[in-house]
C-alpha cells in the first residue's frame, strides 16, 4: 500500500495534475466535480489520503480540490458497489455512494468557505 501512495504521489508531482487541470478546466465546480469523479474511482483509508494530500499541497495549494480528494478518496467508493450490492441491496449502494458524492461536493465547499 505504501508502495502504490509514492507511485500515485511521484507520478502526479510528474504530470502536475492540478496545473495542467487548472489549464484545461477553468471553472472551479467542474473542476472539483473531475477530481470527485477521479478520486471516487481509487478507494483508500484515511491515513494514506492525509500523506496524498500533503503532496498536493506542496505542488498545488488549491483547498476547494485537497478537501473534496480527501472527503471523496474516503466516502466514496464507486469500486466497492459491487460488494456493497452483494451484501445489502443495490439499490442502497447506488444511493450511498451518490449521496457521499454529492456531499463531497458540499464539505469541499463549505471546507474552502470556511478557509
Amino acid at each position: 500500500m505504501l508502495l502504490w501512495i509514492i507511485i500515485i504521489i511521484a507520478m502526479l508531482k510528474q504530470v502536475w495534475i492540478f496545473e495542467n487541470m487548472k489549464n484545461y478546466i477553468n471553472d472551479d465546480f467542474l473542476w472539483v466535480i473531475v477530481s470527485d469523479i477521479f478520486w471516487s474511482i481509487s478507494v483508500g483509508n484515511t491515513i494514506n489520503s492525509y500523506i496524498i494530500a500533503d503532496s498536493f499541497w506542496n505542488i498545488s495549494e488549491y483547498i476547494l480540490v485537497i478537501s473534496a480528494f480527501l472527503i471523496a478518496w474516503v466516502s466514496v467508493w464507486i469500486i466497492q458497489i459491487p460488494a456493497e450490492s452483494y451484501f445489502f441491496w443495490k439499490k442502497f449502494a447506488i444511493i450511498r455512494n451518490l449521496i457521499s458524492f454529492v456531499f463531497a461536493i458540499v464539505g469541499a465547499y463549505l471546507v474552502w468557505w470556511l478557509y
